[in-house]
């Protein structure tokens, strides 16, 4: 059952404080009963919350798809506060994270609802509702991606000067739209509004 959990701190938490704190969450989690259970949703909120690579951390709870029902009200606790500590460079990224978390929580709400009873159910809903609420406040404060269209093929740093007055942000300009090189960025490309 905590297994994942185990491979998730060892793999994505780093500091030393919070890694002393798992450990005695999972030595409480081993206990079992009521401290038990409490212990494994404050586990998965202390990986969520001190996670240092929130992408990847992500990622690995993708691959928790199908999983039993505890690992998945699991993935859903640690999703929630991962997500709100997420960077989104643009508008559009903290959209689709919110409704990426929309599905994880749907996929989650009947099975732990049948398994867990009405508290477990109302708990995911608040704390996943409150998830998605702090997201929008983020995408509401980020900058929208707008479509930029040259003409022809131009360096990212010189595109980055035209852009944003800073030609440092070309590894920006490269990274978001995946370009091969950046001295040949494409003739149409994703940027930042300014």
């Amino acid at each position: 059952m905590v297994a994942f959990l185990d491979d998730l701190v060892a793999r994505f938490v780093s500091d030393a404080d919070d890694l002393a704190q798992a450990q005695r969450l999972s030595v409480a989690l081993a206990g079992g009963g009521d401290a038990g259970a409490r212990a494994y949703l404050d586990l998965c909120r202390l990986v969520g919350e001190s996670a240092d690579d929130t992408a990847g951390l992500m990622s690995a709870l993708d691959d928790l798809a199908g999983a039993p029902v505890l690992e998945g009200i699991g993935a859903l606790v640690v999703a929630c506060f991962a997500a709100v500590r997420a960077d989104y460079g643009a508008r559009q990224d903290a959209q689709a994270a919110r409704s990426a978390l929309a599905v994880r929580a749907g996929d989650v709400f009947d099975a732990a609802g049948e398994a867990f009873g009405a508290d477990m159910l109302s708990f995911l809903i608040r704390l996943s509702g409150e998830a998605v609420v702090q997201i929008s406040a983020l995408a509401a404060s980020r900058a929208p991606l707008v479509r930029v269209e040259t003409g022809l093929s131009l360096p990212s740093s010189l595109l980055a000067y035209d852009l944003y007055g800073d030609p440092e942000r070309g590894a920006e300009l490269v990274a978001r739209n995946r370009a091969a090189t950046p001295l040949v960025m494409p003739v149409a490309l994703e940027a930042l509004a300014t």
